[in-house]
């Protein structure tokens, strides 16, 4: 008597859907205090997504983020594109000098998000033709651009034009571009007394009906840049997988609960004569996963947590802050400029709080440690263990959604054999040997 295979499964726990995208824009201007400040920041405003600009760079590696956020970064690390949420899952599409490109399943078509950066001492070319080998190698795609490009226009705000900013106009009308930045929006970038709108928030035609939300947010940045935040209209479904803690034991009793399945898996295994049955055969997974239901405990899969070092009092101070720039901006104009300068002090004092409180609070975490190998010394010596991404082949067509990228990189390993015209017996160069001589 044969035993059934259970039903198809899966591993599957859930099925979620997103029913809008959180998007954060900021330039962090290389500062250290920025790069900590993200954290929590990211945390409050629940984002999805985080297209960056010049962040803290130390030792070749963008530094002070958390280490389970994926991080896709240029080659140059003056842009980067961040994942922190673990119900997004990218495909790396692009990685060039000054921009990155990742692809995002949304809704029935993928979205691919670019984050770009050119100085205002570079060449501007060199990075609009980056953005434009990307968006040519996706047409008719939905096509979402955060980017700061340095650029006077005022298309976007300034009040004079400049060639770098003809230049991105032409760029934007060329590829039929539509700005997300509204015309009366507040400065993205001040100091002292100047202010900017160099940041851009562009997306292509497809997806223009999908820009719910684009505002300039008052939330302390800790860089001269302020915080743009874009939610974008479009579902975003994710499955989770049960993971099993295999680590305390319980084997013997996995093997109890699979020794049932065997001899019908060996069976169908034996009578597989073509490729439908061999697929049929492959349900030995399902087994495997009803044995595992039945002999191991689940992980929990929290979410990223708010950092510990982050307190109460630092919020409090944040919310200060921000007064003081209201104030700052209603005041009388023989009164404005010392507002602003007291706002300034007070920014400064804020910044060294940050960093005293984070160096603090890790000393903390270490001291109370009972266990000198515990969760403190995986966190400094230990690299996190992320899912692998997938990555779009460079001699592949980067459409399409996430499956047709993991098509292409199965078919690069594993060439269907009608595919390939190469054998793998080789005939050799050497003459045959001599037959050997009769025996007596």
């Amino acid at each position: 008597m044969s035993i059934a295979t259970p039903p198809i499964s899966f591993n599957k726990v859930s099925s979620t859907c997103l029913k809008t995208l959180k998007v954060l824009q900021i330039n962090l201007g290389r500062t250290k205090a920025a790069n900590d400040a993200l954290h929590p920041t990211s945390d409050k405003l629940q984002s999805d997504l985080l297209l960056l600009q010049e962040p803290y760079i130390y030792d070749s590696q963008i530094k002070g983020i958390q280490q389970s956020w994926n991080i896709f970064n240029s080659i140059s690390n003056k842009a980067a594109v961040i994942i922190p949420s673990r119900q997004l899952h990218a495909a790396l599409i692009s990685c060039k000098k000054n921009t990155v490109a990742v692809k995002i399943q949304t809704g029935q078509q993928p979205t691919t998000f670019i984050s770009a950066y050119s100085s205002p001492y570079s060449n501007i070319q060199e990075t609009l033709l980056e953005i434009q080998e990307i968006i040519s190698s996706l047409p008719r795609e939905k096509i979402f651009i955060g980017a700061d490009l340095n650029g006077h226009n005022t298309l976007w705000g300034y009040s004079d034009v400049d060639s770098r900013g003809t230049a991105i106009e032409e760029f934007i009308l060329a590829n039929n571009l539509f700005i997300n930045n509204s015309s009366d929006a507040p400065p993205t970038f001040t100091r002292n007394s100047s202010k900017g709108w160099p940041d851009l928030s562009l997306c292509t035609q497809q997806m223009i009906g999908e820009i719910a939300y684009w505002e300039v947010l008052e939330e302390p940045s800790l860089s001269n840049h302020h915080y743009i935040e874009i939610t974008i209209d479009s579902s975003v479904k994710n499955c989770t997988f049960t993971r099993y803690k295999t680590r305390h034991g319980n084997h013997n009793i996995f093997l109890k609960n699979l020794k049932p399945y065997v001899n019908s898996l060996l069976r169908a295994f034996r009578n597989s004569r073509n490729e439908k049955d061999i697929n049929e055969a492959t349900n030995l997974q399902n087994c495997v996963i009803e044995a595992c239901n039945k002999s191991y405990r689940t992980k929990n899969q929290n979410l990223s947590p708010t950092p510990n070092w982050y307190t109460q009092d630092l919020e409090i101070e944040k919310n200060r802050l921000k007064a003081l720039r209201r104030r700052a901006q209603r005041a009388p104009q023989d009164k404005r400029n010392a507002r602003f300068q007291f706002h300034k002090e007070e920014l400064k004092k804020y910044m060294r709080k940050v960093k005293i409180a984070k160096n603090s609070g890790w000393k903390s975490f270490c001291t109370i440690a009972t266990n000198p190998y515990g969760t403190h010394y995986k966190a400094a010596f230990r690299k996190a263990i992320k899912p692998a991404e997938l990555i779009a082949l460079n001699n592949q067509d980067p459409s399409g959604n996430h499956l047709k990228i993991a098509q292409d990189i199965l078919e690069k390993i594993f060439p269907h054999p009608s595919n390939s015209n190469s054998s793998t017996y080789i005939l050799p160069c050497t003459a045959n040997d001599c037959p050997a001589p009769k025996e007596k």
